[in-house]
């Protein structure tokens, strides 16, 4: 007996739902410690004093988008997922040019932003990968018998 290897909506959802996780620690991380988080960003240097504030702004960010993801993902339209995870994407894209803009570090630029990135699309892509769901066919209408009055 041979083992059935997951689909590839199914692996698309199980990445999905764990980097939704992931983003959502990584945000309340910001939100809980950020002096501790802001280095492993990958820029020069980070806000300091009243300027952490803007390391909650991060936080925030990551949190709401892991709520959003997750949010899809009960609602149990697999296709809705898969462009929701792709339009998500474009944040750590973001992040990754960014660092790179700053004068930050291309090891994390490309190793952190960029790999969530490309992971973030690949979790996308096999959600939409599958089988379009065919539209329902109404059925026939009742058929109300003409009165005479």
């Amino acid at each position: 007996m041979s083992a059935k290897l997951p689909s590839r909506t199914t692996v698309g959802t199980v990445l999905t739902v764990v980097g939704a996780l992931f983003i959502g620690y990584v945000g309340v991380s910001y939100l809980l410690a950020p002096q501790s988080m802001a280095p492993n960003f990958g820029l020069p240097s980070w806000p300091h004093g009243e300027g952490v504030g803007f390391l909650a702004v991060k936080g925030v960010r990551d949190v709401v988008s892991g709520l959003v993801i997750l949010t899809v993902a009960l609602a149990g339209n697999r296709r809705v997922l898969g462009w929701v995870t792709l339009a998500i994407a474009l944040t750590p894209i973001g992040d990754m040019f960014i660092v790179l803009l700053s004068g930050g570090a291309p090891a994390i630029a490309f190793g952190v932003h960029g790999a969530t990135a490309a992971a973030v699309i690949l979790a996308g892509s096999l959600l939409l990968s599958g089988p379009r769901p065919q539209p329902s066919t109404p059925s026939a209408a009742p058929q109300i018998p003409a009165t005479n009055s």
